[in-house]
């Protein structure tokens, strides 16, 4: 399952309020998995880290396009419950320190710092498919702003629910629908991955279109390393 993982971890959503979080399965104790990453709105870096007794560590740099200072976000994972069959629940709890996600509606406070927390339910599962080895996730989070809450319509959500097949050692396909709603707002985006193993690491290419909200195209580049 251990490269499953390394599938989850790059996904990102089309707004503003990231809930970068790890997937269902947990990383082995010592071992470290970076990606970096960039479309045409930001760039970020991703580090996780298991520590053991299956607990991951994570933090992830975000700096959208136009921005002095990045977004920062920390969090922790664990699994809940593990089924005979190959499932797998984690649940997991996040902090991010940004860049208020008001200043639409309130342009005055355009480089004023707020700070999120988030907390999240991952479920993943592996099978086998006629063409390889394949697997589903969804990821469910809630969100709640502490310090700028007044300005927003309370809680954020987000659900993503994807699926993945590997028809070859070196390459891995995948497609994920990423729902993301606070208050009368929302987003949804369908995204598509191809991630190419060249060594120790895996080049991915990910095009996405928003179907609600913003209807703009994009396309990801990601460099994934294991060690």
């Amino acid at each position: 399952m251990r490269w499953a993982l390394a599938v989850l971890i790059c996904w990102v959503s089309g707004f503003a309020a990231e809930m970068a979080q790890a997937g269902a399965w947990p990383r082995d104790k010592g071992q470290f998995f970076i990606a970096l990453s960039g479309d045409q709105l930001r760039s970020q870096i991703y580090a996780e880290y298991g520590v053991g007794k299956d607990w991951t560590l994570g933090t992830e740099v975000t700096m959208p396009r136009g921005r002095r200072l990045p977004d920062v976000s920390q969090f922790i994972q664990h699994p809940l419950w593990r089924g005979k069959g190959g499932a797998i629940l984690s649940a997991g709890l996040a902090a991010e320190l940004r860049e208020t996600t008001a200043v639409f509606a309130f342009p005055h406070l355009k480089g004023v710092s707020e700070i999120a927390v988030r907390a999240g339910l991952f479920w993943g599962k592996g099978f086998e498919t006629p063409i390889g080895a394949g697997w589903a996730t969804v990821d469910a989070q809630a969100e709640h702003i502490v310090t700028t809450d007044w300005l927003n319509d309370g809680l954020a959500y987000k659900l993503d629910m994807g699926v993945g097949v590997q028809p070859r050692k070196w390459l891995k396909l995948m497609a994920q629908a990423q729902y993301w709603r606070r208050g009368t707002a929302q987003s949804m985006r369908l995204e598509t991955t191809a991630a190419l193993a060249m060594g120790p690491t895996h080049l991915a290419v990910s095009p996405s279109i928003g179907v609600i909200g913003a209807k703009d195209r994009r396309i990801k580049l990601s460099l994934w390393v294991e060690f």
